[in-house]
């Protein structure tokens, strides 16, 4: 890809994604749950309600995580905190240098970026390139620590 198309690729996955994030807090409520549990041994995320009854459950692969500490992403096939199904299946995201031939798609470990809203382009892009219905970010239970970013390839409500 040349820049210019690079660049209007990033804006269509911006704003794809836009439109799926709001798709899935309106017909979902994603992004209204008390909390959230992921399950790396089942490779589900869990929504809970107020009364910590299991509401929704998604299918995922895991783009990457977001560090605001260092202000560095590391894409989830390159996590070794992360068991090796699950960077298998995140594996798919490593196509994205060969696709678009920038180097960033390939690295193999945690990166500096500008900031969260890179992180965000970045999700974006994964959620496009693997068809996803968007995205959930994780929040970390320090100010200063970690978001996963899931893309969302499923969900499934509980009764």
């Amino acid at each position: 890809m040349t820049e210019e198309e690079f660049e209007a690729f990033v804006d269509a996955a911006h704003d794809e994604l836009h439109d799926k994030q709001q798709a899935l807090a309106d017909r979902h409520g994603i992004g209204k749950f008390a909390r959230w549990w992921f399950d790396q041994n089942i490779g589900r995320l869990q929504f809970f309600d107020a009364d910590d009854r299991l509401a929704l459950e998604a299918e995922v692969i895991e783009a990457g995580s977001y560090s605001p500490r260092s202000n560095t992403w590391m894409w989830a096939w390159a996590n070794p905190s992360l068991l090796a199904p699950l960077r298998e299946r995140a594996s798919r995201l490593r196509a994205l240098e060969e696709l678009t031939g920038y180097e960033i798609f390939g690295r193999d470990h945690a990166f500096e970026i500008e900031d969260e809203a890179m992180a965000w382009e970045l999700a974006a892009i994964a959620v496009k390139h693997l068809g996803a219905m968007g995205c959930y970010r994780a929040p970390s239970s320090k100010q200063d620590g970690p978001r996963t970013f899931f893309a969302l390839m499923g969900l499934h409500r509980r009764p």
